[in-house]
């Protein structure tokens, strides 16, 4: 019997991360349009041995219900800036060989043959190492730059997202495998009978094809809902679940739930894998790891963690101080959270049972510090008991959120992959040098 192996992968977003001051650490880089600091953060994933590299996608700065998103920028909150996910890979996928990229596109405000086509082509310049994150957009942000489109609500969001990807991987079969023969001889470059219009008409699409792109296959699929109908999404289609949960018996719950649905649908349940973000704070000495984790929330600005707390659950704090507590603010506005807000949902009812008066800053900067993923405090080998109780319980892989970018990923990858792939939870396939 194949024994199981951890997923690893990089998250990759700037200038905050799940830790929303990271560009302020001592140890980041900052210029994050230089292409040259991805490239490199590229080569160094796959000398290390990550899986792989995940780019996470919003298409607005985010915002509460004030509309206000200066702060967000001005002081480098999660989402200030955001390059599109699939030019960012690009360049990463030339300078490596193994490592696989996580573009996460929208089907709420991009047409399907863009994302077929988009991602046929990445897949074939990375000779197959692409997956895409499904992910659907809503809150009050994302919609503002695409104010033409008519808002959906969330059934509506996941009745398109599963006509895209209908769509998607129709076009995707379009051209069956053999249709490219590139006869110079014969002067026959494609078998015409081969390559096939997919003719689909349905409720928000009405598309012809073929795609202009050879057969590659389609992507990896990866899916991130956590309601009931986001639930379902996954089942069908997803092979990776992305977690933002911060207890073990809450990822658990999500990938049992999701893989009992698949099965449900005549799915594989072992088809599907749960990767779960975590947040490593690494010393020589727990002692040095727990200073160094102390030092991380000095380094969150409150005006910033409120607006991404408003942004987050959908909130107007614009004149909210931040002493005042959370919860009569939470009964007494209409909410609309971010789509991706499940985990963080989770995680502030468990705080608001724990300390019903909490003040709107503390949640705020323990929200910016940690997005309700766990923090793993600790040596390489705590972090590696850590990861290994998880992944023996209740995941299949870990999406590590950086506290300083790059840095981050060279230490895990320096001190807590070895000891990993020394336990045989790894595999053994990596780069030397």
């Amino acid at each position: 019997m194949t024994r199981r192996h951890m997923l690893l992968s990089a998250y990759v977003l700037v200038p905050g991360s799940h830790f929303g001051a990271m560009w302020r650490h001592p140890y980041s880089e900052t210029d994050f349009c230089d292409r040259r600091l991805y490239e490199n953060l590229a080569r160094s994933l796959d000398r290390y041995g990550y899986d792989y590299a995940f780019v996470p996608e919003s298409l607005a700065v985010p915002m509460g219900e004030d509309g206000e998103w200066q702060t967000m920028t001005s002081r480098g909150a999660s989402g200030a800036i955001r390059h599109d996910p699939a030019l960012l890979v690009a360049p990463m996928i030339g300078v490596t060989r193994r490592l696989r990229f996580t573009v996460t596109l929208s089907t709420t405000y991009m047409e399907p043959y863009h994302i077929a086509r988009t991602l046929s082509t990445l897949n074939h310049f990375s000779q197959g190492r692409m997956a895409w994150n499904v992910v659907t957009s809503a809150g009050p942000s994302n919609g503002i730059n695409f104010a033409h489109l008519t808002s959906l609500d969330h059934r509506d969001l996941y009745d398109r997202a599963e006509e895209v990807l209908t769509v998607c991987h129709d076009l995707w079969s379009s051209w069956d495998e053999g249709a490219l023969i590139t006869d110079k001889k014969s002067g026959v470059y494609a078998r015409a009978d081969k390559i096939h219009q997919i003719d689909h008409k349905g409720r928000h699409f009405d598309i012809r094809g073929p795609l202009t792109l050879p057969y590659r296959g389609g992507p990896t699929l990866m899916a991130a809902g956590v309601s009931p109908r986001g639930r379902d999404f996954a089942a069908r289609w997803a092979e990776v679940i992305f977690a933002i949960q911060s207890e073990p018996a809450a990822m658990r719950e999500l990938r049992d739930d999701v893989r009992a649905r698949a099965a449900r649908m005549g799915r594989s349940p072992q088809d599907i894998r749960l990767m779960a973000a975590v947040q490593p704070v690494i010393g020589e000495t727990r002692e040095i790891a727990e200073a160094r984790a102390a030092h991380l929330d000095t380094l969150v600005d409150p005006d910033a963690a409120r607006s991404y707390l408003a942004a987050m659950l959908g909130l107007d704090l614009s004149s909210v101080s931040g002493d005042a507590p959370l919860q009569p603010i939470l009964e007494t506005q209409r909410k609309r959270p971010a789509v991706d807000a499940g985990g963080t949902l989770a995680w502030l009812a468990k705080l608001l049972d724990a300390k019903p008066d909490i003040r709107v800053d503390d949640v705020a900067i323990g929200l910016s510090a940690s997005t309700g993923t766990p923090r793993l405090i600790g040596t390489a080998s705590d972090v590696a008991d850590q990861l290994q109780a998880l992944f023996e319980d209740c995941c299949d892989g870990f999406v590590i959120t950086p506290t300083h970018f790059p840095g981050t990923f060279e230490e895990f990858g320096r001190a807590v992959i070895p000891e990993l792939r020394a336990r045989g939870l790894t595999s053994t396939h990596h780069q030397d040098g």
